[in-house]
C-alpha cells in the first residue's frame, strides 16, 4: 500500500507510522495482500476441524510468506501462525498472524476477508503493533500501543475513535458463529437474548474486521465465543487505541472462551446481558 501526496499529515500519524514494529507490519501485509488476490483457479481447499472449517491454499502460502518476511527482519522474534506456525524466539516478543481471517469469505468472494498481523508481548500477551488489511477494499488499519488507531484508505488516512451510541436499545452489534454444531446451537440460544435488547446483528465473518469496525464507530460492540489469538491480535489492539473497552466475562480477560468489545457506554450492559445467558458456555 503507497501513502499518496494528499495523505493526511499530522504529527500523531507521523509518529504511528514512523514505529519500525508498525511499519514492518504494515509492508508486510501488503505483500500478503497482493500474493492473495493474485488467485489461482484451484484453491486447493481442505478441512480441518470440521466440514465447514476450510483452509486453502492461499491460507498457506500467505502465511509462508508472512512468516519468511518476519524472519527476515526480526528472527529473534516468536511467531505464532494460524496455519502452523510456531516459532519460538529470544526477544521476548511474538508475532501473531492470520494469513487470512475470513477464509469461507475469501473462498466466495466476498470482500470481508483481511490478513491479520499483530505484534505482542510474548510473556503478557499484551498488543504492541496490529495490522488488518483489507485487499479487496484496500484498506488498512493499523495501530501501535499508545499512539492510536488509523486506517489508510486509497491512500488517505484517517483516526479512527468508537462511536457515540450510548444506548444499547440503538447498538449495531457484531458477533460471529463457531465452526462445530454444539457451539452454534449455543451461539443461537445466546444470540435470541441478545437481539431483542439491541438495534440489530451483522455478522460479516471477520473477527479482525469486525474489531477494526467497532473502532471505527461502524459497530458499536461486537461478541464472539471461540476467537483465537490470530483473530484478535490486531483487530483488539486497534479497537481500544480508538477508545473501545475490551473484556471477556465474569471478570476474565478477553480469550477462546468470550471476546466482548464495545464502546465503554453500552460495554458494561452487553457484558451484563451475556453473563446472565452463560454466553462463554456451550
Amino acid at each position: 500500500m503507497t501513502l499518496h501526496s494528499n495523505t493526511t499529515t499530522s504529527a500523531s500519524f507521523a509518529a504511528l507510522i514512523s514505529e519500525p514494529n508498525l511499519a514492518l507490519a504494515m509492508t508486510i501485509a501488503s505483500g500478503a495482500g497482493k500474493l492473495l488476490l493474485d488467485r489461482p483457479d484451484d484453491l486447493q481447499v481442505q478441512t480441518k476441524s470440521t466440514a465447514t472449517d476450510v483452509v486453502t491454499l492461499m491460507d498457506q502460502r500467505a502465511e509462508e510468506f508472512i512468516v519468511a518476511e518476519i524472519n527476515k527482519h526480526r528472527s529473534d522474534d516468536a511467531i505464532l501462525g494460524e496455519e502452523g506456525a510456531n516459532h519460538n524466539g529470544t526477544s521476548g516478543l511474538q508475532w501473531v498472524i492470520d494469513p487470512i481471517d475470513g477464509t469461507v469469505n475469501y473462498l466466495h468472494e466476498i470482500a470481508f476477508w483481511c490478513v491479520s498481523i499483530g505484534l505482542v508481548e510474548e510473556s503478557t500477551g499484551q498488543g504492541l503493533a496490529g495490522v488488518v488489511y483489507v485487499p479487496v477494499l484496500d484498506q488498512m488499519y493499523i495501530s501501535s500501543r499508545g499512539l492510536g488507531a488509523w486506517v489508510i484508505e486509497r491512500g488517505d488516512s484517517r483516526k479512527l475513535k468508537v462511536s457515540g451510541c450510548s444506548e444499547l436499545s440503538q447498538a449495531l452489534i457484531g458477533t460471529g458463529f463457531g465452526y462445530s454444531s454444539t457451539r452454534r446451537a449455543s451461539q443461537a440460544r445466546v444470540l435470541q437474548e441478545v437481539l431483542p435488547n439491541v438495534a440489530d446483528i451483522r455478522r460479516l465473518g471477520s473477527c479482525a474486521i469486525d474489531l477494526c469496525l467497532v473502532a471505527q464507530g461502524v459497530l458499536d460492540g461486537y461478541y464472539e465465543r471461540g476467537v483465537n489469538a490470530w483473530d484478535h491480535a490486531a483487530g483488539e489492539l486497534i479497537a481500544r487505541e480508538a477508545g473501545a473497552v475490551s473484556s471477556g466475562l465474569f471478570g476474565n480477560s478477553i480469550g477462546v472462551d468470550m471476546i466482548v468489545v464495545a464502546n465503554p457506554a453500552i460495554h458494561g450492559e452487553l457484558v451484563a446481558i451475556l453473563e446472565a445467558n452463560q454466553a462463554d458456555q456451550d
